[in-house]
């Protein structure tokens, strides 16, 4: 398990916790130095790892094979479908870094995993891949969220519009998740459906939504990353949110799913907040 070594004193440089800040912890720990040792092995050891990499991902934290390393442990969350947002890093496609991802917090919680799983995740952990995840889940960080450039839809957005930050979310259940912070520091209005119908989109959703791309960064990356804050927090750094999503910043996306929601459901966009909310409690 890696600790960060934490400075209680003044430093100069980038914001602890701060994306720049975390690149530069990389670049100091000993553990991504290796790539040329770990470089020597056969094409079909690597292959052979992987394949047992790839089982643990698949059946660590389940019921599915007595006998496995852990049994009866609760493993990191997994994720199978690939995020929208995902670009593959240092020629490491989806398979590969959602397990590496996993292998990472896995490791970092002192799980056990298999010997040829460890082999593996030291074969292709790199500096470069490190760092490129980070840069990957700044899509979840409020200090590299974009500007939003064309404000001409928010204008059509009412101000009496409810405010972004006002959704909840449900936390999951854990140690390292009491960390997360529960609202989106975002006090923009909920975007609407398009410039000509100007359709606030319905709170309910948005908070499902919101929900989802927080287990997209739990899975690929956050967990990790929360588990690495626990020693900063402890030394009293004053650290940003975790977690952020923007909406207005993916409104495509956002958008697109709103809409295959309603047409999948026959949930109507027009109703009235309370009506949306019962018929989504209502569906099965």
């Amino acid at each position: 398990m890696t600790q960060l070594v934490v400075n209680k004193k003044p430093r100069f440089g980038p914001k602890v916790a701060s994306q720049a800040w975390w690149i530069e912890e990389i670049k100091k720990d000993p553990i991504y130095k290796y790539t040329e040792e770990w470089a020597k092995h056969s094409e079909y050891q690597v292959a052979r790892w992987k394949v047992l990499a790839e089982l643990d991902y698949q059946v660590l934290g389940t019921d599915t094979l007595r006998g496995a390393p852990g049994f009866g442990k609760t493993y990191p969350p997994k994720i199978e479908i690939k995020p929208f947002w995902f670009k593959p890093i240092c020629g490491v496609d989806w398979q590969e870094f959602k397990v590496w991802s996993w292998l990472e917090a896995t490791k970092s919680l002192g799980l056990p995993i298999s010997e040829e799983a460890d082999k593996w995740y030291k074969h292709i952990s790199t500096e470069d891949l490190k760092e490129g995840a980070i840069k990957l889940l700044g899509i979840f960080k409020a200090e590299t969220s974009p500007v939003l450039e064309d404000d001409s839809e928010y204008e059509l957005v009412y101000p009496t519009t409810p405010l972004i930050n006002s959704i909840v979310l449900d936390i999951p259940v854990g140690p390292y998740y009491k960390y997360l912070n529960k609202t989106i520091k975002d006090r923009n209005y909920f975007p609407i459906t398009d410039c000509q119908a100007g359709l606030v989109i319905k709170k309910k959703f948005l908070k499902v939504y919101l929900e989802e791309r927080l287990g997209e960064y739990l899975a690929l990356g956050g967990l990790n990353e929360l588990i690495q804050r626990v020693p900063l927090i402890e030394a009293g750094h004053k650290l940003p949110d975790p977690f952020f999503w923007d909406l207005w910043a993916n409104l495509e996306h956002l958008r697109e799913s709103y809409a295959e929601y309603c047409s999948q459901e026959h949930f109507n966009p027009e109703a009235s907040e309370e009506e949306s909310v019962a018929s989504l409690d209502t569906q099965n």
